[in-house]
C-alpha cells in the first residue's frame, strides 16, 4: 500500500485521492454510473466546487468502499480529523469472532430463561395436598 497525504484541504481533495487510490476518475464513474456515457466528466463535475452537481450520500459511501478495497482511507480520516474522532480499524475476523461470543452468551441466557420457564411451569401445576 502506498502512503497517501495525510492531510486534505477539503471534503472533495479527500475524495479525489481516495478516487485516484480507487483507480482513477474513469474507473470510478464507471463503477458509480455503468450506463452514463459521459460518466468521468460527471464526476469530476462534482468533485469541482463552481459546478452545481454534488455527490449523493450514497454515492459518496461507495467511493469509500472502493478506495477501502484498495488501501485508502483519505476520506474517512478526512471525516473523522475534522469531526475530533478517532477511527479504530475492525479487522472482519476479530468481529466475526466477537459477533460468536456475543450470540454464545445471548444463548446462554435464553437457556437459562427457558430452565427458569419450565420450573415456574411444573411449580404451577402442582396442587397441594392437604
Amino acid at each position: 500500500m502506498k502512503q497517501g497525504i495525510l492531510f486534505h484541504d477539503s471534503v472533495a481533495d479527500a475524495i479525489g485521492a481516495d478516487i485516484a487510490a480507487a483507480g482513477g476518475f474513469k474507473t470510478v464513474a464507471g463503477r458509480l454510473w455503468p450506463s452514463e456515457t459521459n460518466a468521468t466528466q460527471k464526476l469530476r463535475n462534482c468533485l469541482n466546487a463552481d459546478q452545481p452537481h454534488k455527490l449523493s450520500p450514497e454515492e459518496v459511501l461507495q467511493i469509500k468502499r472502493l478506495a477501502h478495497e484498495c488501501g485508502s482511507t483519505a476520506t474517512v480520516d478526512f471525516e473523522a480529523q475534522q469531526l475530533g474522532y478517532q477511527i479504530t480499524w475492525i479487522c472482519p475476523a476479530d468481529e466475526a469472532e466477537s459477533l460468536r461470543r456475543e450470540v454464545r452468551d445471548l444463548m446462554e441466557v435464553v437457556s437459562r430463561k427457558l430452565d427458569r420457564i419450565e420450573k415456574a411451569d411444573e411449580r404451577a401445576s402442582l396442587k397441594v395436598v392437604r
